[in-house]
């Protein structure tokens, strides 16, 4: 081999060592950057030494507005009363002990609507006052009405227009109606399809109020999140999942598999061509 070509031999070589270890760097940290979101902000309800084993559930009691609608039965034994109680309500009859039923959907479209004047208006009893009241506020009172007319009666009363929406990073963000009373904030992220990889954890709520929109936060990464105000819907509660930032900077979008075999491929063919 002659001395040129030694030397530029040399020469190559010195020069891919100097390309070789940017390019390792590089492929260092695109690998870092383009792996998953940490583990411990996946994690739900997370418990830090020290929590307790059980956790107190803080649920406010919802109090009717006016535009609420109300699923009301009377129940008797009585095929008469419960009639004359339920007139064009249901198209099947419940009983006290237990018969028959009525879909979610019929309890719906059979309810009562709270009027401007925070009303209801029902058969025989008229109009009842229960804007203001709980569901079982609402019940005891009607249920002292009915016993006016019926003895031993029971009376069963349903908010039945439960609505909240949840935006931001989930499976399938939307506007979803419930008929329970009790819905917590991982039961609305399961009906939306779960929260992305990229979906903070540290979730949004705007509650509507009588004074306006209240805003607070629920940490779902932490056991102890099951004791905030919040953990606990309203209706018509908003639940915005913010994404992290990395989703936010687009990272998550970036061909980080294209450019990874680009450098690769570059590091074997000069690697090829020093040999």
């Amino acid at each position: 081999m002659t001395l040129k070509r030694i030397k530029d031999r040399l020469s190559f070589n010195t020069n891919y060592k100097k390309i070789q270890l940017p390019l390792i760097g590089i492929l260092l940290i695109v690998m870092l950057v383009s792996s998953c979101t940490p583990h411990k902000k996946i994690v739900y309800l997370q418990r830090e030494a020290g929590d307790a084993d059980s956790f107190e559930f803080v649920r406010p009691d919802y109090r009717i507005k006016s535009g609420d609608i109300l699923y009301i039965q009377v129940l008797t034994h009585d095929e008469k009363s419960y009639i004359m109680f339920n007139s064009d309500r249901t198209g099947q009859r419940t009983t006290a002990a237990g018969g028959g039923g009525i879909g979610n959907v019929q309890m719906f479209l059979h309810g009562y609507n709270v009027d401007d004047s925070g009303e209801v208006k029902m058969p025989v009893v008229g109009s009842v006052k229960v804007e203001g009241k709980t569901i079982t506020e609402a019940t005891k009172h009607i249920e002292k009405l009915v016993e006016e007319y019926l003895i031993g009666a029971t009376v069963l009363v349903k908010l039945v227009n439960f609505s909240f929406s949840v935006l931001g990073e989930v499976g399938s963000p939307g506007k979803y109606y419930v008929y329970d009373n009790r819905v917590s904030i991982l039961d609305a992220i399961a009906v939306a399809g779960d929260l992305t990889d990229f979906g903070n954890r540290n979730i949004t709520i705007v509650r509507q109020t009588d004074k306006g929109a209240t805003f607070g936060s629920v940490n779902i990464n932490q056991a102890s999140s099951l004791t905030s105000e919040y953990y606990y819907l309203q209706p018509n509660d908003i639940v915005y999942v913010e994404p992290y930032r990395i989703k936010r900077l687009g990272i998550n979008q970036f061909p980080f598999a294209l450019l990874f075999s680009t450098i690769s491929t570059t590091l074997l063919l000069i690697n090829y061509f020093s040999n």
